[in-house]
């Protein structure tokens, strides 16, 4: 059987037609990446569907799993690695009706995996949280598409990647199989389904840990040189008693990509951008002095909100999608720093004004202070990509290519036994993401 007779079981179901929308809902933001943008341009589900609530996509699992029809799951399509393009066709499953939140309290909220984290923020403001962390998409993306295929974002400063222990409490999956059950997993046990592109199982609810409601203030800070600009980040982000939910250091090349920017920066500067409290003003702006650095702009996020445009979507990876906008030559690799100072100015030194250094401050899931890398750079080959990865792993950077659609080679480029162990828990079909996850495929 195939995706089609997946859908003639099932007719009553929302399943798109239009071929348009089809092939919109095949694909993410893999062009990003000009080399998987050439791998991926051509593949495209046959079926999409969107399931109302869990019977509706229980009753598509199953049918699923009794065609052997592919499965690949979708969010919002954010992620930028062809997480939720299907390399063999079959049935896209987009999950974005299931969006509601079931529950807040107690600093927690129980959340459907499709809630947008705009809507998912709304809702726990209103009783007096905020999310611990979410990417600069988060008027797109959802809550099972960060946990499934993100890292972290804003608010990481503090409380590291989603999937550091203690974020995420619980996760709701369900299995792909004839008769399809749901599983809840706790704690650790959660963590074998963190970005894994759902390879390794459907996850349809969630519970989060929340953290207390802030009045935060959007500022910037240029500066005299990259090396200052890190050395103010660094210790921003190890001041105890400035309480912040981000620090990104942008290298002076971008000031030209960021025009609506441009009241707010000194042109072919390095740059900060912050989310600092209120009672963090004065040591915020004693700080940006400390280190040669000027205040550019200081404003209530809660007036961003208003206008509609937040400082942090000029952040993360919004950053890389600024700079594409305007000359789609352009392209990105992603990198984790442990001794920031140290090895982003080396880089800066070595690689720029080419490459374009961009880090933004995070702690990792041990708690220490440490840089995610989003730096951008002319795209010319392959081989200069794996030349520049090169050079950034010489300099002390992990770096997670995201020029490739395999789980393993964009993380750790080791096989994780815990992911494939939840595959064959959850998947044993492997029915789902097909192609994704090398640990399967290579398991024997």
């Amino acid at each position: 059987m195939s995706a089609a007779n997946v859908r003639a079981l099932l007719p009553s179901l929302d399943w798109v037609s239009d071929d348009k929308e089809r092939e919109k809902l095949s694909k993410d933001y893999y062009w990003f990446s000009p080399l998987l943008k050439a791998a991926l341009d051509d593949k495209r589900a046959d079926e999409v569907v969107r399931p109302a609530d869990r019977d509706e996509l229980a009753s598509v699992v199953a049918a699923c799993a009794k065609a052997r029809a592919p499965i690949t799951l979708r969010g919002a399509g954010t992620g930028n690695y062809g997480q939720a393009i299907p390399l063999s066709g079959g049935v896209v499953i987009d999950l974005s009706r299931l969006n509601r939140v079931l529950a807040i309290g107690n600093g927690m909220a129980q959340v459907e995996a499709g809630c947008k984290l705009l809507d998912l923020e709304t809702a726990v403001n209103a009783a007096g949280f905020e999310q611990r962390t979410y990417p600069s998409t988060f008027r797109m993306a959802t809550i099972g598409g960060l946990f499934g295929g993100g890292f972290g974002g804003v608010g990481s400063i503090n409380f590291g990647p989603i999937y550091t222990p203690g974020n995420v409490l619980s996760v709701t999956v369900l299995s792909v199989a004839e008769a399809p059950e749901y599983v809840e997993l706790h704690g650790d046990d959660c963590l074998a389904l963190a970005h894994a592109y759902g390879t390794n199982g459907i996850i349809v609810e969630m519970k989060i840990a929340l953290a207390p409601l802030q009045h935060w203030n959007e500022t910037t800070a240029s500066f005299a040189s990259f090396e200052s600009a890190m050395r103010f980040g660094a210790a921003l982000a190890a001041a105890p008693g400035i309480i912040k939910k981000q620090c990104g250091v942008f290298a002076p090349g971008f000031t030209k990509y960021m025009p609506l920017l441009k009241k707010h920066i000194v042109a072919d500067q390095p740059y900060a951008l912050c989310l600092i409290a209120d009672s963090g003003e004065a040591a915020y702006r004693a700080l940006v002095a400390q280190f040669d650095g000027v205040v550019g702009h200081w404003a209530s996020a809660r007036e961003a909100a208003e206008r509609g445009r937040y400082l942090h979507e000029f952040a993360w990876n919004h950053t890389t999608m600024h700079v594409l906008r305007l000359d789609k030559s352009f392209t990105y690799l992603q990198c984790l720093l442990t001794d920031p100072v140290k090895q982003a100015t080396a880089l800066h030194d070595l690689l720029g004004p080419r490459v374009m250094m961009h880090f933004e401050f995070i702690r990792n899931a041990e708690g220490a202070i440490s840089c995610g890398g989003l730096p951008v750079l002319p795209f010319e080959s392959k081989a200069q990509i794996d030349a520049d990865i090169a050079t950034f792993e010489s300099n002390g950077a992990y770096v997670m290519n995201p020029h490739v659609f395999e789980v393993e080679e964009g993380n750790s480029r080791q096989i994780d036994p815990k992911q494939v162990a939840a595959k064959l828990r959850f998947d044993p079909l492997g029915l789902l993401n097909p192609g994704k996850l090398k640990g399967w495929d290579t398991r024997s």
